[in-house]
């Protein structure tokens, strides 16, 4: 079998990639994932040759789905959406950690009347619910999964589906297009005018502590996904952002009653 030639190979923010797979059909189903886990518009096809990060999907004798990435093992099973929703995990950290003159932030975001509004915080952290509610009220959703800035600290749509828990069970995903929950994208860069340090609390009180741009900074670290490849460029993009944000810190109740508080207090001290 042909490697090259069985194969699918795109670029997404500078970042070339490679999957290959054992069986047509299973590239095609890929092909068609990829067209649903990416925001449309943000990747093309490349020359296989010219990928540099790569993935496969190959067969064992104990399991029909085995993930590589690179000659690395990192996923298998014989459940394949299990190991294909691993895949489109990889896929996009990878895409955010290797990005060209751009930094991805773990974090929703949303565009409220000019400048944005990013809100970092880990899965399981509640970023899709209040982006959600907040593309409700009218906001724009620019993402539910990764802040992406560039070098001035303007923040860049990256507008895909929104994945939803708790339709199936607490931990499975379900996308969802923001135009199906009645919401916009976002399609212009923006300024960020608030940087929001949040958790979910159910006996929360809005209690907003305005940060210091370095403690901002420090509070977004640990979702900053190439700081450890390209820290230098990393810090400098972070500190841009918080330079020209107001940074907020305050744990959270309900999401739609937070919300309402929320943009108030935004048109109140950022706009």
């Amino acid at each position: 079998m042909d490697l090259l030639k069985d194969c699918l190979a795109i670029e997404s923010f500078g970042v070339k990639l490679r999957i290959y797979c054992e069986r047509e059909e299973l590239l095609r189903e890929i092909e068609e994932r990829i067209g649903r886990i990416l925001p449309e518009g943000f990747y093309r096809r490349i020359a296989p040759n010219s990928a540099v990060h790569k993935f496969s999907v190959r067969e064992s004798k104990k399991f029909r789905y085995v993930l590589f990435k690179g000659s690395r093992k990192i996923e298998y099973g014989n459940e394949k959406e299990i190991v294909l929703k691993y895949f489109d995990w990889q896929l996009r950290l990878t895409i955010a950690e290797y990005a060209v003159d751009r930094v991805f932030l773990h974090a929703g975001v949303i565009g409220w009347r000019g400048k944005a509004i990013i809100m970092p915080a880990k899965s399981f952290g509640g970023k899709t619910t209040l982006v959600k509610v907040l593309t409700k009220m009218g906001a724009q959703y620019y993402s539910d999964e990764y802040a992406v800035l560039d070098e001035a600290g303007y923040v860049h749509p990256f507008p895909k589906m929104l994945s939803i828990r708790g339709q199936q069970d607490e931990y499975q995903q379900t996308d969802f297009s923001v135009e199906s929950l009645g919401g916009v994208k976002g399609m212009e860069p923006l300024p960020v005018g608030m940087i929001l340090i949040t958790e979910y609390d159910s006996q929360a009180e809005w209690q907003p502590q305005i940060l210091s741009d370095g403690l901002g900074v420090m509070e977004m670290l640990s979702h900053t996904i190439p700081i450890r490849y390209n820290p230098k460029f990393s810090l400098k993009v972070l500190n841009n952002t918080a330079n020209h944000a107001i940074i907020v810190k305050t744990k959270r109740g309900e999401a739609k009653d937070f919300a309402v508080r929320l943009l108030s207090f935004f048109e109140n001290k950022a706009l």
